[in-house]
């Protein structure tokens, strides 16, 4: 009964590239379904901005660099984002010569499977933003390390892996997290051999030294704009491994609810079983500081000083999670097969639930709004000679008109509506002073405010309406896109 059941995982193992060839068309088809399907969000916008004004940018440049160029062939969002398609297609592929390189070919396989299924990485994929330009990096730099610690290889992986590590950490500063992980495995293979701890030293202060710029477009942009993210608990390091592997958004209760619950109970399982079976193996000890290193660091920084606990920025450990993972589950197969097809069952009911919820939803899994395109789509249906747009949005930003509008309107930025505090009650004369403000108009004007105007819409609206006519008010989203004219 066993051999039957491995047989039937045999036929599914690497064999002379065919297996890893599926999975690489199967990544490139998920990456280029529905690529343009949402508009541009204000991150993408903000990566269009930092490309055409090319600066370190709190460290991050070369992702701006390339973009930059990229923008030289196309203008459309399917072109735009098929940078970052390209990047998470390049990231299949190494983390499968990863886990061949430091487990099995079986063991990469899956672990490449799972990366092209996952829905989180999916949806970074198909974006104009660094992420899976950063994941791909970052793998490269730890295949490159663990060929480097094999002494019969060539000192070439010595140097790709510090040309990948700094490449990495040019894209993000954040990967310097795998650095520090980097510096743990090097110190622990080699604490009784000092001649190679110091060879490994120098390079890391050479990649140091070469790094001081990204260190100091940190130090200069300390007051720069911050999101405000929750401080994590032990809930979030739980959770963080559905929203990772399988199931982006919040689940719907109550089947998804348990369905989900379900699975990270399984997957928590299954690394269980990994690091039970496994912690002698040196190189899977290397993936399990990969793993917990980074994510122990963020962990610990969002709770001394200020919160950068955000999926996103955790995403970088994804391709050594699921490296354990798939160690895990071959381990079970191996012994409790009715347990694995019972685990596989699971996380094919919840990767494929993610998935559709990916595909059919209109947000995305941070909730974001991508709503940009249709309400400028707006302005381009109706928009007469003459006419001014006034456009109020998140960070005053142009750049969403200058990407889709396509009339000849004069455009004015105006700052969105200061408020002191989400609890602090705008005043009317406060809505009326900004009104007041509002350049003169020949005949018509388009007041474009969003996401949201107020705390209080229904005020905006009344004042609005007693200092112009409004002809016409259309929402999208939380945008709301108001035709008015004088009265």
């Amino acid at each position: 009964m066993l051999r039957r059941h491995l047989g039937i995982l045999n036929r599914f193992s690497p064999q002379n590239w065919l297996s890893l060839g599926i999975v690489i068309l199967l990544a490139t088809a998920l990456y280029l379904f529905h690529l343009d399907s949402r508009g541009l969000w204000i991150d993408e916008f903000i990566s269009l901005r930092d490309a055409h004004d090319i600066s370190f940018n709190r460290g991050r440049l070369l992702y701006y660099i390339l973009l930059k160029i990229w923008i030289n062939f196309g203008q459309s969002d399917a072109w735009l984002r098929s940078l970052g398609v390209l990047f998470a297609i390049s990231a299949v592929v190494l983390l499968y010569q990863l886990g061949n390189n430091l487990l099995t070919k079986r063991v990469g396989f899956i672990a490449a499977l799972m990366l092209a299924l996952s829905p989180l990485f999916i949806n970074h994929a198909q974006e104009v933003r660094y992420y899976s330009m950063s994941v791909s990096l970052g793998i490269a730099g730890s295949l490159a390390l663990a060929k480097s610690l094999d002494a019969s290889t060539s000192p070439i992986n010595h140097m790709l892996w510090g040309l990948f590590r700094v490449l990495a950490i040019l894209t993000t500063p954040l990967n310097a997290a795998l650095l520090i992980a980097d510096g743990i495995i090097i110190l622990l293979k080699y604490y009784r051999q000092p001649r190679r701890l110091i060879h490994f030293a120098l390079s890391g202060l050479l990649m140091v030294g070469m790094l001081i710029p990204v260190a100091i477009s940190i130090r200069d942009s300390a007051g720069a704009h911050r999101v405000n993210l929750p401080v994590p608990g032990l809930n979030d390091l739980v959770r963080e491994i559905r929203i990772l592997t399988a199931f982006s958004y919040p689940p719907e209760p109550p089947y998804m609810t348990r369905l989900v619950h379900v699975y990270i109970f399984t997957t928590l399982l299954v690394l269980a079983v990994a690091i039970l079976r496994k912690r002698q193996s040196e190189p899977f000890q290397w993936l399990v500081i990969w793993t917990f290193v980074p994510v122990g660091i963020i962990f610990i920084f969002s709770h001394l000083l200020f919160s950068i606990w955000n999926t996103r920025y955790i995403m970088l450990i994804l391709p050594y999670l699921l490296i354990l993972m798939a160690v895990g589950f071959l381990e079970i197969w191996s012994r409790w097969h009715r347990l694995a097809w019972v685990i596989l069952l699971i996380y094919t009911l919840t990767v494929s639930s993610g998935l559709v919820v990916y595909y059919t939803s209109s947000r995305r899994y941070m909730g974001a709004s991508d709503h940009y395109r249709t309400t400028v789509e707006i302005l381009n249906k109706y928009d007469q000679p003459g006419d001014v747009i006034v456009w109020s949005i998140i960070h005053n930003m142009s750049e969403p008109l200058k990407h889709y509008y396509q009339g000849t309107a004069r455009i004015v930025l105006r700052p969105r509506m200061e408020i002191r505090s989400h609890h602090h009650k705008i005043e009317r004369t406060t809505i009326e002073a900004w009104l007041s403000e509002l350049p003169e108009f020949p005949s018509r004007l388009w007041l474009v405010c969003g996401p949201g105007i107020t705390q209080d819409d229904e005020l905006f609206y009344e004042v609005l309406n007693d200092m112009f006519l409004i002809q016409e008010h259309y929402t999208v989203e939380g945008f709301n896109i108001f035709l008015v004219t004088s009265i």
